[in-house]
Parts: structure tokens; sequence; C-alpha cells
């Protein structure tokens, strides 16, 4: 499944709207790979993008007091850490393409629309 950044995903944070926009194309480069060398750097480039965007966030929680900070980061922990098996299977040259399409499916349509709006909205009120 292709995902495709629609500007109804904006949730009016420039800085965090464009990480969004980049993470959806990492995830289109991560989708398009069909081979486990194609996926390794894509993967890397989405770990490193996923850090710093997440840091982003919940710095931005944490300077508001948006009460959900504690559920929200632990979510990021959790793709994270999909995101690291995911990756160890890649590096042993397994590509469950199932299982990433869920991750990324999840993360880019479930996490950015509903628990990400949510911080956004206190966080653009605080």
């Amino acid at each position: 499944m292709m995902l495709d950044w629609k500007e109804t995903y904006a949730l009016g944070h420039r800085e965090i709207d464009a990480q969004h926009k980049e993470l959806f194309d990492l995830i289109s480069q991560a989708e398009a790979a069909q081979t486990p060398d194609q996926l390794k750097p894509v993967l890397m480039l989405l770990y490193k993008h996923t850090r710093e965007h997440f840091e982003l966030e919940e710095g931005l929680m944490r300077q508001t007091g948006f009460p959900g900070l504690t559920a929200h980061a632990g979510y990021h922990n959790a793709l994270l850490a999909r995101l690291n098996t995911i990756s160890k299977d890649v590096g042993k040259g397994l590509v469950d393409q199932t299982a990433l399409s869920k991750l990324m499916t999840d993360w880019a349509l479930r996490h950015t629309q509903f628990d990400d709006a949510d911080a956004a909205d206190y966080i653009a009120k605080a």
C-alpha cells in the first residue's frame, strides 16, 4: 500500500507537518524497495528521522504540559521497537512486507492522524 501525503493530514504546526511529509516520503521509499540491500539504507534514514521527530514532538509536549505525554511517548517507543525488529530481520536478509506495510500504515495513518492530532491541538492552544 503506497502512502502519499495529503494536505488534509496537516496538523497546523509547520515543523511537525514538514517532518510528517518527510516520513511519508521515507515510507514510500521503504515500500518501493525490492530487496534487503535496497531497504537497509531507507530504514536507517527512517530511524534517524524518527528519533529526531519524536524528540521534537515530545519536547513540545513537555514544554506545554501535555497530559498525554507518557502514553504518547510509550507509543513512540512501541513504533521504534517494531521498526527495530523489522530492521534486524532485513539485516538478516529477510523482508516481511506485511509487517512493514502494517507498521507504516499504523504509523502514518493512525498515529499521525489521531495521536499526533490530539497533541498538536493541545500544543496550539497552550
